[in-house]
This record gives structure tokens, C-alpha cells and sequence, in this order.
């Protein structure tokens, strides 16, 4: 009886490092490129982004709100702007910009509204 128990713990063992063999020589078997495309997107981060691959923007992750932020632009002044949900394209020069609670109340009405 005890002969049958091993075994059948051997053979479960067996199966286990068996199908862990085959899930890595699948994954080795996939080209770089099908890996990468495979790889989920990485989602926008909220607030400013300045990608130097990309337009400096700020994503606004609420889905029911528009509010006012501050925008710095180098050598330009600061200018506030009325964005809505996902993603604002900044001015080339901007080197920042954050949400502003305390201007006129934080929510605006308009989104591509500006303000001094």
C-alpha cells in the first residue's frame, strides 16, 4: 500500500515539473517581438507627463470633471487651463503643470479655457 502512495506522489510530482518544462520552452520559443506585443500597455499616469518622446501633456483621470490647472512655461509666464477627462496637450515649452483647487473653485465648465 505504501509502494502505491509513492508512486502515486511520484507521478504527481512527475506531472507538475513536466507541465512546468513545457510552460518555459513555450515562453523561450516566443520571439522578442512577440513578447513586447503580448506585454499590456502601461497605463498614463495622472497629472503632468513630460515624455521627451512625446508632447509634454497632463492626463486628467476622473471621468466626470473638468478642472482648472496651473501651467509653468519657460521663458513664457504661467497661464491656468481648463482641462477635461484623459489627455491635454501642453505648449511645447511648458515645464509643468498641477491641478489648482483654489482657482475660481477647481471645476471649470469649458475644457481649452484659459485664465491668467
Amino acid at each position: 500500500m505504501r509502494a502505491a502512495r509513492l508512486s502515486a506522489s511520484r507521478i504527481r510530482e512527475s506531472s507538475r515539473l513536466g507541465l512546468i518544462a513545457l510552460t518555459l520552452a513555450g515562453l523561450m520559443a516566443l520571439s522578442p517581438a512577440a513578447l513586447a506585443n503580448a506585454a499590456p500597455e502601461r497605463p498614463a499616469a495622472c497629472g503632468w507627463n513630460d515624455d521627451t518622446d512625446e508632447h509634454p501633456y497632463y492626463e486628467h483621470c476622473a471621468t466626470d470633471t473638468n478642472v482648472w490647472i496651473q501651467v509653468t512655461r519657460f521663458p513664457r509666464g504661467n497661464y491656468h487651463r481648463c482641462v477635461g477627462p484623459g489627455r491635454t496637450n501642453l505648449d511645447a515649452d511648458a515645464t509643468g503643470a498641477w491641478y489648482d483647487s483654489n482657482y475660481q473653485g477647481g471645476l471649470c465648465s469649458h475644457p481649452g479655457d484659459t485664465g491668467p
